[in-house]
């Protein structure tokens, strides 16, 4: 890190446009909208800001991507840097709350990939073995000191361990990957048969999103590169020995209040009509607040 605390780029680094969707191959792919350069990432800030670059949809399986995106070592470099109070990790949330319910009390071994400091392993019933993939130094240990095992710092490398999960957890990180569909086929081969993978994640077909375009609120950080929705899942799931079990929308910071999706739909639907308007300045993020637009994901390994 610099002296004042800031996250470098990795020299050497470039970002890497693509227009051929990076999930299924299709050269369908249309530009979405731009999305602006941003100087922070993880909680710190950048010493150069990162390329804001194009939201892109395929037309063949639905996938949204950012593009450009970094190489594989930025952005472990990035999330190593990163500080540990950046997302909201609380027992409380939503997300946490249906993978708790999901789970149930039944003992079983439970991997979370990107478990931060382990706030949701740590509210499972203790008969339930823990472990988690975490790659912040920081967030492990403190996860570790919980009696959370951390078997890795990188899902790409679960391969090599030889253990196999009943459940596998992973809640708002899909969205973190780049190639999601190795993401699916890699964490089903540490399921054992019969075991479920649960994600969470943002959905990449809620209209919402749709309505706002490379506006919508989740599509901003610069942490989020792919985009996935139930086309998608349905799709690629069975390719990766996974079935699709459950898919259920929620609000990811619970239901607003009717005036605030008033107001949210209002806004956003004004720049529809006259988007020359909102030109200048910081982009203003729509689309958060008019509907649920989060996905509850269960797949299960037969």
């Amino acid at each position: 890190m610099d002296a004042d605390g800031a996250a470098p780029r990795r020299p050497g680094c470039r970002a890497v446009s693509e227009v051929t969707c990076r999930s299924c191959g299709a050269s369908a792919t249309v530009p979405i909208g731009r999305l602006p350069n941003v100087d922070v990432f993880a909680g710190r800030q950048l010493a150069q800001p990162l390329p804001g670059g194009t939201l892109r949809r395929c037309g063949s399986c639905g996938f949204v991507f950012r593009s450009p995106v970094l190489d594989d070592a930025a952005y472990a470099a990035l999330y190593a840097a990163g500080g540990t109070e950046v997302w909201d990790q609380q027992a409380g949330r939503e997300d946490f709350r249906r993978v708790r319910q999901a789970l149930g009390d039944a003992p079983q071994d439970v991997l979370d990939v990107g478990c931060y400091t382990g706030d949701l392993l740590a509210t499972l019933p203790a008969a339930c073995r823990r472990f988690g993939v975490e790659a912040n130094p920081a967030a492990a240990a403190r996860a570790a000191a919980r009696g959370i095992g951390i078997v890795a710092t990188d899902w790409q490398v679960l391969d090599a361990d030889p253990r196999r999960y009943d459940a596998i957890v992973s809640c708002d990180v899909i969205e973190h990957v780049a190639r999601p569909q190795d993401f699916l086929a890699v964490l089903a081969r540490c399921l054992r048969p019969g075991g479920r993978l649960l994600l969470t994640t943002g959905d990449a077909e809620a209209w919402p999103w749709r309505l706002a375009g490379a506006r919508f609120w989740y599509a901003h950080f610069p942490e989020h590169v792919s985009f996935v929705g139930p086309r998608w899942l349905r799709r690629t799931a069975p390719a990766c020995g996974l079935r699709v079990q459950r898919l259920a929308p929620f609000w990811h910071g619970g239901e607003p209040r009717p005036a605030v999706r008033a107001r949210a739909l209002l806004s956003t639907l004004a720049w529809r009509l006259a988007p020359a308007a909102w030109a200048g300045g910081r982009p203003r993020l729509l689309g958060g607040g008019i509907a649920p637009d989060h996905l509850f994901v269960v797949l299960m390994k037969d």
